[in-house]
């Protein structure tokens, strides 16, 4: 009978060598795949001396710091993407690569000093108007550009929301299958827990989240305000759709949440619209009081054959208001420029053409007392760099931060080779043993046998 219990003994150390090292194996395996954490088989003795056992194959990882690189993972995409939006807005006023309007303004008000010198010359007022026309068509194409990269970024925000959606919908499946195998089948359940800290990680690149663990190893989600994402096994999908200005919103079981996305993907984007809004507002009260003071003087004088002047700029859609969106010349005659404060001298009063450019130095009250080239760098170009250089700044931090945790994390969960094969050398060996106590026990209960006979 003792020879029988070594020999149980031994088989089951064998069973339990073997598990060790397929663990083993799987760990060396999977060094190099992204998002693998390792596993370590636990060896404990069973009852009653009777022989060791595989009680629990761990995964090693650590909540905390994953939830760590989880929050600083969504803030360093955000401002990415966020990033990636401000550099084409600033290429839309880079004044250093020609483009912006800043050179073009300067360039009107300088055509209209041929004028003043000369108020009877034809080919001066076809200049100012040529420079117009020049000015015009920088502010309109700012305008178109700007418009661009909105549509586009609102595509994107479309295409996040449907990732997103894609990813919760993948992670409630995750759960059901972390139920499913929990207690049941330990490699299993460590492959669907690395599948989930995948996920998890890939959806908080696109939106900010909070996720809670289980028990179980499965995992709630929800916005950081709270709205539900994944619910155990069932995931609550958002929809989106856009207002009149093709501004995004986005919608949570029908209430608008568009307002609580700050960070990911999507949250950079948001800020890129709100940012692309405001320089859109911005374009257009320049333009507006722009249009407004110069046809107010033109208004003020009389053209080349001693009419009252008329509008230099008008909307090409014939609304009242001229903005970035709709500006154009209000004639292409050079005759209608009102260069005279006097229509008895058309040819040769230059009063009111002066006045004219005097408004380059204007202050204008719907321009916050700022001249139209103060207006246009503060509050137009200046703050569009101001941003991008706190946001490298930032994103300069936050890189920091992610790189050191996920340089933790790696510490913990990460395969180490060499200590792999030390341990497989080690599981082989005691495997080895193992064979070779059932070998020696087999040759004894058959002496034994033997004798008998």
């Amino acid at each position: 009978m003792a020879l029988l219990y070594a020999l149980s003994i031994a088989g089951q150390s064998l069973l339990t060598y073997q598990s060790a090292i397929n663990t083993t194996n799987k760990n060396i395996s999977n060094a190099f795949s992204d998002g693998y954490s390792r596993e370590e088989p636990i060896i404990a003795d069973l009852p009653a001396k009777s022989g060791a056992y595989i009680q629990d194959i761990r995964r090693v990882s650590s909540k905390i710091v994953f939830s760590r690189l989880l929050n600083v993972n969504q803030e360093a995409e955000g401002l990415d993407n966020y990033k990636s939006v401000l550099t084409q807005i600033e290429d839309v006023f880079n004044e250093t690569s020609g483009a912006g309007f800043g050179e073009a303004l300067n360039q009107f008000f300088a055509s209209l000093n041929d004028i003043a010198v000369n108020p009877g010359d034809i080919a001066a007022r076809y200049d100012a108007l040529s420079k117009a026309k020049a000015l015009i068509g920088r502010i309109r194409q700012s305008y178109s550009f700007l418009t661009d990269i909105k549509d586009k970024t609102t595509l994107g925000v479309k295409d996040t929301i449907e990732k997103v959606n894609l990813l919760t919908s993948k992670l409630a499946k995750i759960n059901d299958n972390i139920k499913f195998y929990y207690n049941s089948n330990p490699e299993r359940y460590n492959e669907y827990l690395d599948e989930r800290d995948r996920t998890l990680k890939e959806l908080s690149s696109l939106i900010d989240i909070k996720a809670t663990f289980n028990n179980d190893g499965t995992v709630n989600v929800s916005t950081a305000k709270g709205f539900g994402l994944v619910l155990d096994t069932k995931n609550i999908p958002l929809t989106f759709e856009t207002d009149g200005d093709n501004n995004p919103i986005i919608k949570w079981r029908g209430t608008d949440i568009t307002t609580e996305f700050k960070n990911g993907k999507l949250g950079g984007y948001l800020k890129g619209i709100n940012l692309i809004n405001g320089t859109i507002t911005r374009l257009n009260t320049f333009t507006t009081e722009f249009a407004n003071a110069i046809n107010n003087q033109q208004q003020a004088g009389f053209d080349l054959n001693g009419n009252p002047g008329t509008d230099l700029f008008v909307a090409d859609n014939g609304t009242a208001t001229v903005d970035a969106s709709n500006i154009t010349l209000g004639f292409e005659d050079p005759e209608l420029i009102a260069a005279s404060s006097d229509p008895t001298y058309p040819d040769s009063n230059n009063e009111n053409i002066k006045a004219m450019i005097s408004l380059e130095d204007t202050k204008i009250s719907g321009l916050g007392d700022k001249s139209f080239a103060e207006y246009y760098t503060s509050e137009i170009v200046t703050p569009i760099g101001t941003e991008v250089s706190r946001t490298d700044n930032l994103i300069s931090s936050t890189t920091q931060i992610r790189d050191s945790l996920q340089q933790q994390l790696n510490e913990i969960s990460a395969v180490n080779t060499d200590e792999e094969f030390i341990n497989l050398t080690k599981f082989q060996r005691a495997y080895q043993a193992s064979a070779k106590v059932v070998a020696v026990t087999d040759e004894l209960i058959q002496t034994v046998l033997n004798m008998v006979q």
